[in-house]
């Protein structure tokens, strides 16, 4: 089984991710601990680009590939067997993704999911990230639907809630994933 998570900063992506690798095993990759290991430049997002291709030609049979990154979600779309796009209440995402900037920058807690150097600045760039997030659910109800319809017309699209995880986990242990009741 192929997995792609989706859904806003701070929606639960990265843990998801770490449990399903857990309980199945499948190779992980965090399109995060990637992307901020670049200099964010035309000739990174190629590199990007080719990254993720090469890890889902590695496992042809099973992968999770967690994050957004529009500029090639076509891509996983294309290959997916399921996505699944995390669902959360604005407020509860930007908590998150504040919570977890105090960790990392207080207490000198790594994230798992991120390239080991990044770091965030508390300048512009961050309150513009933190105005994304709050935009998130606005932005792309629609555009994601649109975008799966266009290019993976028959994966389906599962709408994961934080009370539908533990739910979520057990069908893809079991393998009947696809009767995952939420879709679109």
């Amino acid at each position: 089984m192929k997995l792609m998570l989706i859904g806003s900063p701070g929606s639960g992506k990265s843990t998801l991710a770490r449990q399903i690798q857990l309980a199945t095993g499948w190779p992980l990759m965090n399109l995060d601990y990637y992307w901020h290991q670049t200099d964010y430049s035309m000739v990174a997002k190629k590199h990007f680009d080719f990254q993720q291709n090469e890890f889902m030609l590695a496992h042809p049979h099973h992968w999770i590939i967690d994050g957004n990154y529009g500029a090639t979600m076509d891509t996983r779309m294309r290959h997916a067997d399921a996505i699944i796009w995390l669902q959360v209440p604005r407020a509860v995402a930007v908590k998150r993704v504040l919570a977890r900037s105090y960790q990392t920058r207080v207490h000198h807690q790594q994230r798992a999911d991120m390239a080991p150097d990044f770091s965030e600045h508390l300048d512009r760039d961050y309150w513009d990230f933190v105005k994304f997030v709050w935009n998130f659910p606005e932005r792309n109800r629609q555009a994601i639907p649109e975008l799966a319809h266009r290019y993976a017309p028959q994966t389906p699209l599962l709408l994961v809630g934080q009370r539908d995880k533990a739910a979520l986990l057990a069908k893809i242990q079991a393998g009947t994933l696809l009767d995952f009741p939420d879709r679109i």
